[in-house]
């Protein structure tokens, strides 16, 4: 089946109509705000300086029915979030030396971390208490 308006089934309308969030940033702030940028997801930010305070930045996600807000970049997140004033197009952050690649996150999909005795993880649980430390092999 074909794409009408980018979307791929007739029942994304509905999904967009239920999510209020997500209907109002298409349909009302979407083309009224100015574009500060765009992420390596593809998700792009738009900021308008007239409405209220705590409302004057947003995001549009490119998939606009299966969008996940984990996805959002840290330095994008500090910006929608008012963390601070800097989009990532306007400066250059100075990344950690500890960080890594945000992506999205991976609860709810057979990704997810599953510990032992999960009944998705085959692995069998070991129900003894106590483990005694072992030093690591040289």
């Amino acid at each position: 089946m074909g794409e009408v308006a980018g979307f791929r089934k007739p029942l994304d309308w509905l999904k967009i109509a239920a999510d209020g969030n997500l209907f109002v940033t298409i349909f009302e702030k979407g083309p009224t705000g100015n574009l500060i940028g765009e992420d390596l997801h593809g998700n792009k930010y738009y900021e308008d300086n007239t409405t209220t305070y705590n409302r004057k930045r947003w995001v549009v996600y490119k998939d606009l029915t299966d969008y996940n807000p984990s996805g959002i970049p840290p330095e994008w997140h500090g910006w929608l979030n008012y963390i601070n004033d800097f989009a990532p197009t306007q400066h250059d952050f100075k990344r950690p030396v500890y960080a890594i690649d945000a992506g999205v996150t991976k609860t709810g999909t057979l990704a997810a971390y599953q510990p032992k005795g999960a009944w998705i993880n085959p692995e069998k649980r070991s129900w003894v208490k106590y483990e005694a430390w072992q030093p690591p092999k040289a």
